[in-house]
């Protein structure tokens, strides 16, 4: 034997319609734009710099968790931009006047001798045809004297390289690698700087789940701020009703514990129709489909609360 579930389905809006009334109604809910500051580490909670309640400002400091790790970050990152820094200068800068007059020094020193040898060999060269020096003698300076040469020009080539400094390759690569230091430092200072939760837009300070000395897993909402001047609706408009509306509309909000109602204006209506909560919905409702409208309402409802059941009611012209 098969045996059917039923399933509750989501269940479309009601639509109210009052005889003394020259407005059609549609039933939602009023929310806030709310905006959650996140742990970026799992390390304790420094300081709660507000309560809930609180109105913020953009920027405002709200959460300052323990950054002694990141700061320690930080200061590596600052000595290899230092370091990075300070061998470009030196290549930019070239080899040191001491190093060069030094290398001079050396090159001179290696003349003489190469000088020095090529005069004994003459001598010896001369001697060796009057039969008084031995061949092996003269060999002897022959080599003594290339090796002379090759340390001159050695001595020549050092000081050449001193004179004309670093290669062009190698200050680019000093460049690049102060470029990339200098990136790690930003890096770890924009990190440094997310260990204190701040506001992303002025409102009011809706919940702060966790107290001083938590520490919070990473991604963990430390903050939530219910952002803007005002609150909007969350309207779910019957089908019935699509066809009279649209976006720019004003629209009349009735809340509970309010006589009068708020105005407010058609921001925009989804496309698509979709279920209604079934908590909007009398029975006999519940095949229907709605439009999800938000309408935005005006600063004098800036003190409702979030989540206040509501009414919206067309305006008939």
């Amino acid at each position: 034997m098969t045996r059917r579930r039923t399933k509750l389905a989501l269940l479309p809006l009601v639509l109210l319609a009052s005889c003394a009334e020259s407005e059609l109604q549609a039933l939602g809910t009023l929310e806030w734009d709310r905006v959650e500051g996140r742990a970026v580490v799992s390390e304790p909670i420094l300081e709660i710099l507000v309560k809930e309640g609180d109105r913020v400002e953009a920027g405002q400091p709200l959460v300052r968790i323990n950054p002694r790790l990141q700061q320690e970050t930080v200061a590596r990152a600052r000595a290899d931009v230092e370091a990075a820094r300070w061998s470009l200068r030196q290549l930019e800068a070239g080899y040191r006047e001491e190093d060069i007059q030094s290398a001079a020094a050396e090159l001179e020193a290696a003349a003489q001798n190469r000088k020095t040898w090529e005069a004994r060999l003459k001598r010896q060269t001369d001697l060796g045809s009057e039969d008084i020096v031995s061949g092996e003698s003269i060999e002897d300076s022959t080599n003594q004297l290339a090796q002379a040469r090759a340390r001159e020009d050695a001595a020549r080539e050092q000081l050449d390289l001193l004179r004309s400094g670093y290669r062009e390759e190698e200050v680019a690569q000093a460049r690049a690698r102060l470029a990339a230091a200098e990136a790690e430092l930003r890096l770890a200072e924009t990190w440094l700087d997310k260990h204190t939760v701040r506001a992303e837009r002025a409102g009011l300070v809706d919940a702060l789940p966790f107290k001083l000395g938590d520490e919070p897993p990473v991604g963990a909402v430390l903050t939530t701020v219910l952002a803007g001047d005002a609150p909007w609706a969350r309207v779910y408009l019957p089908e019935p009703m699509r066809a009279e509306v649209t976006a720019g509309d004003q629209v009349q909000v009735f809340v509970d514990g309010r006589a009068e109602p708020f105005l407010g204006r058609i921001r925009s209506i989804e496309t698509e129709p979709s279920f209604t909560p079934y908590y909007t919905l009398s029975e006999q409702d519940r095949q229907r489909l709605t439009y999800v409208t938000m309408v935005d309402l005006g600063a004098d409802a800036a003190s409702l609360p979030l989540g206040l059941p509501l009414r919206m009611g067309l305006i008939r012209g």
